[in-house]
């Protein structure tokens, strides 16, 4: 939705982040797969599963030193509707979110309202496909 703003440094950092994410509940499924791909699509990358080699929190700190508050929000508000794709965000996931939060220092009101608008864009999504499908 917005990540084509970010540049492609920061691209590619949060295509990492998006593989932390999908693998935060051990379970890898199809529909992250195809989410992945959705991603580098909307930024305009090859579509590639990105190395994971790099530590969680380093590249957290890189993302701190060269995004700009805005791109941080708008990390966080992917990252929540990638994890909600699938209709369920366990424990791990939602430690992963605030892991990510925290590390970003987003306030909890901040978050509270990306979160809250996270689901409010997917429920509006979800009444759009069905009627444009049914």
């Amino acid at each position: 939705m917005f990540l084509n703003q970010l540049n492609d440094n920061e691209k590619e950092l949060y295509l990492q982040l998006c593989a932390y994410a999908v693998m935060a509940d051990d379970v890898f499924a199809a529909d992250e797969m195809e989410s992945i791909a959705l991603i580098c699509h909307e930024m305009m990358l090859t579509n590639h599963m990105p190395d994971t080699e790099e530590h969680l929190d380093s590249i957290l700190d890189k993302l701190n030193i060269i995004a700009s508050r805005q791109q941080k929000n708008i990390m966080i508000l992917e990252l929540m509707l990638l994890l909600k794709r699938d209709g369920v965000l366990d424990e791990s996931e939602v430690a992963f979110l605030e892991h990510v939060k925290d590390m970003f220092e987003i306030s909890d009101e901040k978050y509270t309202a990306l979160y809250s608008l996270s689901e409010i864009y997917l429920s509006v999504y979800k009444q759009l496909s069905e009627n444009i499908n049914g």
